[in-house]
């Protein structure tokens, strides 16, 4: 199958591990964003990857071109127009000192984009697969009137369509994100999380009060619930038990409507945390492009992508998704 995404490329400055905003004295430079890190781990696996967005007509902008070009990604339908690309600073935590992201992508070439920049229905022929974030939505309403048509235009060719619902507290409100994610997911096949979204039962939302983690069991009716109001046929997840800013314990999960699947947990410990949930998407989606390959291949493939992610430095992880799983064979494992 072949895949194309939307969505915003970013600059990332990370402080070093031993600094904070207060005391850097300078950055590292990293260049990602959450579906340009999907669609470079599926890029490394062998899929056809295309990327759609908007970036300045300058150094950085076509600096960004190349890499993606030099990782087999299609950049036909990328525009070189306006002053800037969003940026991010990031600070570094450690064991106690938790991370912290400072966002600067006001005015960015796609913050700017409007809809007469995109042609998506000429940009996804002979694509299967779209798709989007729960962050680009975030930005403004024009950019919600941008993925609008962008998932018209897909669901019009009978594309698969997914999405990650991440949510990011620095963009928008919680209350605002379920009720403008809820009106995209309806046009999805598969979600990734099942926060931001509308579930309402007389009047109350039934997933408000879950705890962090909760079990299959707890879960199951909840899903099924979303898998019958939203028409998703998977649902895919991990949960996470941090121990401490550079040791996490993580498992995988993925829901079919019809059952749960779940990987065991593992312990993991912790040099770059951004971009780990965008490594299990891309695993995910590698594994249900393939019809041969199970439900238990899939996410141990997607969660071995995911902690091998934490491993390396910067957005994206550019190894091949197939030999993931053999990650968690040398992964010290979390009996629960």
């Amino acid at each position: 199958m072949r895949f194309i995404t939307f969505g915003e490329i970013m600059m990332r400055l990370s402080t070093e591990a031993a600094d904070t905003f207060k005391t850097a004295g300078h950055f590292n430079i990293n260049i990602g964003g959450s579906e340009m890190n999907v669609a470079m781990s599926l890029a490394a696996s062998g899929v056809d990857v295309s990327m759609i967005t908007s970036l300045p007509d300058n150094g950085f902008g076509r600096r960004t071109v190349s890499m993606l070009k030099s990782n087999d990604i299609e950049t036909e339908h990328i525009n070189l127009q306006g002053q800037r690309m969003g940026t991010y600073f990031l600070e570094k935590g450690f064991n106690v000192r938790g991370s912290s992201v400072i966002y600067d992508r006001k005015y960015s070439s796609l913050e700017q984009s409007t809809r007469a920049d995109y042609a998506f229905d000429k940009a996804f022929e002979g694509y299967d697969w779209f798709h989007f974030s729960g962050i680009t939505p975030a930005l403004n309403t024009e950019m919600q009137a941008v993925l609008m048509d962008a998932l018209e235009a897909a669901k019009a060719r009978g594309m698969k369509i997914s999405a990650d619902l991440n949510f990011r507290g620095n963009l928008w409100s919680f209350e605002e994100a379920r009720k403008t994610m809820t009106k995209f997911v309806k046009y999805c096949d598969v979600i990734f999380g099942y926060e931001p979204l509308e579930l309402i039962e007389d009047g109350k939302e039934i997933k408000d009060g879950l705890e962090r983690n909760p079990d299959a069991d707890t879960l199951k009716p909840i899903l099924e619930r979303i898998h019958k109001e939203y028409g998703v046929s998977h649902i895919a997840f991990t949960q996470r038990t941090v121990v401490h800013s550079n040791r996490n314990v993580i498992k995988g999960m993925i829901s079919t409507g019809g059952a749960i699947h779940e990987t065991d947990a593992y312990e993991v410990e912790i040099l770059d945390r951004i971009g780990t949930g965008d490594a299990f998407t891309a695993g995910v989606i590698h594994g249900l492009m393939d019809a041969e390959m199970s439900y238990a291949d899939t996410l141990q493939n997607a969660l071995g992508n995911m902690l091998y992610k934490h491993t390396i430095s910067g957005d994206f992880l550019t190894e091949d998704i197939a030999t993931m799983g053999s990650v968690l064979d040398a992964t010290r494992e979390v009996k629960r």
